[in-house]
């Protein structure tokens, strides 16, 4: 049985059946904005209800300032994402114009190019020729390339502006109302209690959750959300209990 070695793990052709395209997740963009959403509501509403919490206020106006945070940080992030999806596509076309145009205007120039890319990458001689002739005689082809290897730059068409804003908003919204949630039954001593077990254990739920895409270890990844939620709650609180010490 033939075996062969991949990150210091001996494997055979046993291994080899299980191998499939399958493990490589699509849709990792949304997944990054849906995470990056929540663990931004999650984060920033816990730091705000903690922080009016320290001031020794009630449970309704820590739900008020919560509830604030939620609708101006829903429609910030979203509007962001949005505006953020829209330039880098804007930019990329404009990019993608200039090398068609560079394509269709001078063409030796930007074969010359590609030849000296591939070069670079080991290609020589007659297989090097071969390889800059079957890209060259697509222009799509030749335009994808360059902006790929030239310029660095690639695009995930498949998430548009307005995906991008209704992923990270609706995220952001469920983020951010977790914390709030137990002063609508709460008092503020027994809320904070709550807010804090609710919010740490959704915070490392959102952790682990995108090493699905990440490939991470999924306990560090949730352990690094929790801690990073912990110490802004923690910040915070006691920035409210020494500004508003009673």
């Amino acid at each position: 049985m033939a075996k062969w070695s991949w990150r210091g793990k001996a494997l055979n052709t046993k291994d080899s059946s299980h191998h499939t395209e399958a493990v490589h997740i699509p849709g990792g963009s949304i997944v990054r904005e849906l995470v990056f959403g929540a663990n931004d509501g999650l984060v920033a509403a816990f730091a705000v209800a903690s922080g009016v919490n320290g001031a020794g206020v009630k449970s309704e106006v820590i739900l008020i300032a919560g509830l604030a945070e939620l609708i101006g940080g829903t429609i910030s992030m979203a509007l962001g994402a949005y505006l953020s999806t829209k330039s880098q596509i804007e930019y990329y076309r404009g990019e993608m114009n200039r090398e068609t145009y560079e394509v269709d205007n001078f063409p030796e120039v930007e074969r010359q190019e590609i030849r000296d890319i591939y070069r670079t990458k080991g290609f020589t001689g007659e297989i090097l020729e071969t390889v800059i002739s079957h890209i060259t005689s697509d222009k799509k082809r030749w335009v994808d390339i360059m902006m790929q290897e030239e310029l660095g730059l690639s695009l995930d068409f498949t998430v548009s502006p307005l995906k991008s804003a209704v992923a990270t908003g609706g995220a952001y919204t469920f983020g951010a109302f977790m914390p709030i949630v137990p002063y609508l039954l709460m008092n503020p001593a027994s809320g904070l209690i709550a807010s804090a077990i609710l919010t740490l254990s959704v915070l490392f739920g959102v952790g682990a959750a995108k090493t699905a895409v990440t490939g991470k270890n999924p306990w560090r990844s949730g352990l690094e959300s929790v801690i990073i939620g912990g110490l802004a709650a923690t910040a915070t609180f006691i920035v409210g209990k020494l500004f508003f010490f009673r």
